[in-house]
């Protein structure tokens, strides 16, 4: 089985979690661009990573615009965040980005942060959010107040291996599956 992984990476993290998947499966790895879209004809599992940003995948509809053209094929998608993956965080994803539209499998994985990698108008738009939040509770109820001014300060610095552990199993439960077919043909 031939897996590719494709993704859009802003801080590094979506690049980091493809690699390390990557590793262990000796899957391919390709920053999101029309010549990795358009490789993905010649594999048999694909796997998009974006960062998340205002809730949307970053990247996530050019990589469904060729939908219809990976028919057959096993697709994964993951998004990287800051928010920690919770069940309703997951569904208002899905939601958000259409992916109960799509037969796909998604994982969420919790990124890291570092406020002074942002670029204009990312970093304005970022200290804004967080003096909104710290003044008005409730546009982020289940924040610590102290942990999200220190934000602006001071890297937050997180890596989901459970996560990565658990898209690695699926892809050698997969490969499993395609190694019996091939067996059952013969």
């Amino acid at each position: 089985m031939k897996t590719l992984i494709i993704y859009k990476s802003y801080q590094g993290n979506t690049e980091k979690y493809a690699k390390a998947i990557a590793e262990n499966v000796h899957a391919d790895v390709m920053k999101l661009s029309r010549k990795a879209l358009r490789a993905t004809k010649k594999y048999d599992t694909i796997i998009f990573g974006g960062w998340v940003r205002g809730g949307v995948i970053q990247g996530l509809d050019n990589f469904l615009a060729i939908y219809d053209s990976l028919e057959g094929k096993n697709i994964i998608v993951y998004s990287v965040g800051m928010s920690f993956p919770t069940k309703s965080g997951r569904a208002d994803l899905i939601s958000r980005n259409l992916l109960d539209l799509y037969h796909v499998r998604f994982y969420q994985f919790r990124g890291s942060f570092d406020y002074h990698k942002l670029k204009f108008p990312q970093n304005i738009m970022m200290r804004k959010s967080i003096e909104l939040m710290l003044k008005d509770p409730s546009l982020a109820p289940e924040s610590d107040p102290q942990a999200l001014s220190s934000l602006l300060d001071r890297p937050l610095e997180y890596y989901d291996q459970e996560k990565v552990d658990r898209v690695v199993s699926v892809l050698h439960v997969l490969e499993r599956e395609e190694s019996q077919k091939e067996t059952n043909k013969q």
